[in-house]
Parts: structure tokens; C-alpha cells; sequence
């Protein structure tokens, strides 16, 4: 048969694999942070928190007078999941900074998406594994502390009026770690250079953070809590889980405002960022 008589075949991976083309990409990134032993430390000391949560709930359950002191309802997961919001910055800065920055210092994204992979499959495959280590620190400790409290003290939490608890602790953990891990792989991506990747991603993290006191602190502005992410987390937290007097001043409607435009930012940075073709100037 003549040569010109055969047409292009595109490859095309095998059935299972053609929905999920993505998750090598994230076993492998995971299994590469995952294999730092200080980063596993990092993790054991983000539990640390739902030990002493833990503890709470058992010393109430033995001593009902302590409960005034130590509420047991849903004001103790939301503020377990405000306090893991520390740890979420931290597992990304060390964990999820150099997911795309590395890539681009060693060329290995050309070699990436000159597979059957397209630049979704790509992206999704570098969040996937972030957002599988901040879930690791507040969606899944958050789930085990509310069935272990349901165990230990259920007539505490075992009542309709607080069957709300459930939904609002995946809702809060979901947004919480995906807004992180977009914030981190945009900056990953504007990087060429780990090192350089977790510095600029810490510095907006803290940076943000002293802009927001000072402004709040010289001229008592409800609005700059508007600057900081982690006040802005800390504002949906405080909004579905009845905290009063704590999280951002400002309207959470504001705050859920912010965090929508800046996931939204940081889609289009990695699509700016995430390209097959290298343009040299």
C-alpha cells in the first residue's frame, strides 16, 4: 500500500486512563513532597491542633461545667479550621510553590505536554496534589473530629438544630483549600526558581497579612481585612459557623467577592503561564 494512502493517527491513551489522564501527575508530585522528611513533620505538627480539639470535647464530656468555658457545638470546628489556615500556607509554600516553578526552570513542561496531555490535564494534575495535602489538614481531620465528637458527646452534637455542622465543614475546608492552592500554583508559575516560588509566595502571604494591621491599626478601616487572605478565609469561616466577634470586619459578601476574583486571577495567570511553546525574546 502506498505510504501516501495512510492518514495521521492520533495517539490515544488507554480507556481507563482517558478521564483521569491527570492523576500521574499528581501521584508523582505528591510522592516527591511527600518523600521530604521535614515535610512530613510539618504534617504530624498540623494534627496537633485536633489532638488538643480532641481533648476539649473529652474534658467537657467529663466535666459539664467546663463547657461554658469550652463550647462543644459548631463554633469549635469553625475555629479548628480558622487555625489550620496557618498550616494550609505553610504546606504550600514548601509543598506546592515548586510544583510548576520546577518545571519551567528545567524545561520538564515541554516534555509534559508534548505527551497526549493538554494544558487542563496538566493544571489539574499540579492541583490535584496541593489540594490533596491541605484537604490532609483540614477536611479530613475537621470530618474525624466531628464523628469522634458525635461518639464521645452526643448529646452535645447529636441534634438536628446542629446537623449543619457536617455540610459547613466541607464547604469551609473545599473553599479554604482551593483558593490557597490556586494562590500557590500562580505563583509557581510566574517562577523559575523553587526557592524563588515559595520566598514570593510567603512574602504575599505575610505581606498582605502586615499591610491589613497596619491600615486597620492607623486608620480603623473595615476594608483592609478585604487585603489579607487569610482574613478574608477567616470571614467564611466566622460566617457559617456562628463565631461572633472574630474573623474580618467587613461584609462577608465582600470577603466571598475576593476570594471568587482572585481564584479567578490565578486560572488566568496559569493559563497565561502554562503554554507548550517557550517564546524567547
Amino acid at each position: 500500500m502506498p505510504i501516501y494512502d495512510r492518514t495521521y493517527r492520533r495517539h490515544e491513551a488507554r480507556g481507563p486512563l482517558r478521564t483521569l489522564r491527570f492523576w500521574p501527575i499528581t501521584r508523582e508530585a505528591l510522592r516527591l513532597v511527600l518523600a521530604r522528611r521535614a515535610f512530613l513533620l510539618l504534617l504530624i505538627a498540623a494534627w496537633c491542633p485536633f489532638l488538643v480539639r480532641l481533648v476539649q470535647i473529652y474534658l467537657v464530656t467529663r466535666l459539664p461545667q467546663a463547657g461554658q468555658l469550652l463550647p462543644v457545638d459548631g463554633r469549635l470546628f469553625g475555629e479548628f479550621l480558622n487555625q489550620q489556615i496557618g498550616f494550609t500556607l505553610l504546606l504550600s509554600i514548601f509543598g506546592g510553590a515548586g510544583l510548576i516553578a520546577g518545571d519551567l526552570g528545567t524545561g520538564a513542561i515541554l516534555v509534559y505536554l508534548s505527551r497526549p496531555l493538554t494544558r487542563r490535564d496538566y493544571v489539574l494534575g499540579k492541583l490535584g496534589a496541593v489540594l490533596a495535602l491541605n484537604l490532609g489538614v483540614t477536611l479530613v481531620p475537621a470530618l474525624v473530629l466531628y464523628v469522634a465528637g458525635l461518639a464521645l458527646a452526643p448529646e452535645l452534637l447529636a441534634q438536628w438544630s446542629l446537623a449543619w455542622i457536617g455540610p459547613a465543614i466541607v464547604l469551609h475546608s473545599l473553599v479554604l483549600a482551593l483558593v490557597v492552592s490556586l494562590v500557590a500554583l500562580a505563583v509557581s508559575s510566574l517562577c523559575r526558581n523553587v526557592r524563588v516560588a515559595g520566598l514570593g509566595l510567603a512574602l504575599l502571604f505575610i505581606g498582605l497579612e502586615i499591610a491589613r494591621g497596619v491600615l486597620e491599626n492607623m486608620f480603623a478601616a473595615r476594608e483592609a481585612e478585604l487585603l489579607s487572605l487569610q482574613a478574608n478565609l477567616r470571614a467564611l469561616g466566622s460566617l457559617l459557623f456562628g463565631i461572633a466577634g472574630r474573623g474580618a470586619q467587613a461584609p462577608w459578601s465582600d470577603s466571598a467577592a475576593v476570594l471568587a476574583a482572585v481564584s479567578i486571577v490565578c486560572l488566568a495567570i496559569l493559563r497565561w503561564r502554562v503554554r507548550a511553546v517557550e517564546i524567547v525574546r
